[in-house]
């Protein structure tokens, strides 16, 4: 069971990380989603896999979190972004206005890959660096 003060910080955690994110490629998009250059892509997609875990390593070991905690605080995080991106792709024309319909294909691609590898961060594995075990 979560506390109410690890159910907030979560959610507040997944908020800041959703937002700096949409913010990254609101500014930066079109120079990080280029479909023509694919090994381009494919580091920009092993990058993420890297800094997602890594996101979440930082927070179970801030929190101190055990594995019942991992699983449970890694789902609030990403749901608000989950959220968030559901809700910007509704209306991509207003928050990504120079995409193209390529460039959507990979960004809706890559949230999905981020979060994938967020949720996998709070259930593998077992044992993190600085993390509790029990």
């Amino acid at each position: 069971m979560l506390s109410r003060r690890l159910t907030l910080w979560s959610l507040g955690y997944g908020l800041l990380i959703w937002f700096e994110a949409a913010l990254t490629i609101r500014l930066l998009g079109n120079y990080i989603f280029v479909p023509d250059r694919l090994i381009w892509m494919a580091l920009i997609f092993a990058g993420t896999a890297v800094l997602a875990f890594a996101i979440g390593w930082f927070f179970f070991q801030w929190f101190q979190t055990t594995p019942a905690q991992r699983a449970a605080t890694a789902l609030l995080i990403c749901a608000v972004g989950l959220i968030g991106d559901t809700a910007v792709l509704m209306l991509p024309d207003f928050f990504f206005p120079g995409m193209t319909k390529d460039q959507l294909f990979w960004f809706s691609a890559w949230f999905a890959w981020g979060y994938g590898i967020g949720l996998l961060s709070g259930l593998w594995p077992r044992f993190l660096y600085g993390v509790p075990v029990e």
